[in-house]
């Protein structure tokens, strides 16, 4: 795997940011049990903020992967953490065949990848993102679960423009695992992996 994460690393990076998370937005999280014990399975994320990454280090049960924009790698220290804690870079808006073949890496090896299918920052309500099917994609090749996984109140306390977060209340709920109903990952089956990867968001 192109990316290895540092353990020492990641686990006192996880340790800071969950300690100013519950100090500053007096952050919470519930469902931490519905993790499944063994074997790889996928995250399921919504991204509303930038903030949606300190918010993780709630809901962190073992060293995961995700990925993250390629234009933040090109900041040299930046990019020294990010690959340290687990981040891999991919080019949004495209069909980026090494990122997936990263994540395909990760769950081979019998890791955790977190993914946020809808790519980008959303909105609220009706204007979210379309979420994409990699996800399903993944999860239908390597049998794998999808844990749902709902962040709450970054985007209030970091919002598109701002330069400091507000100490605006954070909550993070992991849900229980989803198995999606087996099917054959083709162009004949877009819809109903679009129909699954809708199902995954609204849990």
């Amino acid at each position: 795997m192109k990316t290895k994460l540092k353990p020492l690393v990641f686990r006192l990076s996880v340790f800071i940011l969950r300690l100013l998370c519950k100090i500053y937005f007096r952050a919470a999280c519930s469902g931490r049990e519905n993790y499944p014990k063994t074997g790889p399975f996928i995250i399921a994320i919504n991204h509303n903020s930038l903030m949606d990454i300190p918010a993780m280090a709630l809901a962190v049960d073992r060293p995961l992967y995700s990925m993250a924009k390629n234009s933040l790698f090109r900041i040299p220290i930046l990019s020294w953490w990010l690959r340290s804690v687990g981040f891999f870079p991919v080019q949004r808006g495209k069909g980026d065949k090494l990122a997936f073949h990263t994540a395909r890496q990760v769950l081979a090896e019998g890791g955790v990848l977190a993914l946020a299918p809808e790519g980008t920052r959303g909105r609220t309500g009706s204007g979210r993102p379309k979420a994409h099917t990699g996800i399903v994609r993944l999860a239908q090749e390597f049998r794998c679960p999808v844990v749902p996984v709902g962040v709450k109140g970054t985007r209030k306390a970091l919002p598109p423009g701002a330069k400091f977060p507000r100490p605006y209340h954070l909550s993070v709920n992991i849900g229980k695992p989803i198995i999606l109903e087996p099917l054959q990952v083709n162009h004949k089956s877009m819809d109903q992996m679009q129909q699954q990867v809708n199902s995954i968001m609204e849990k």
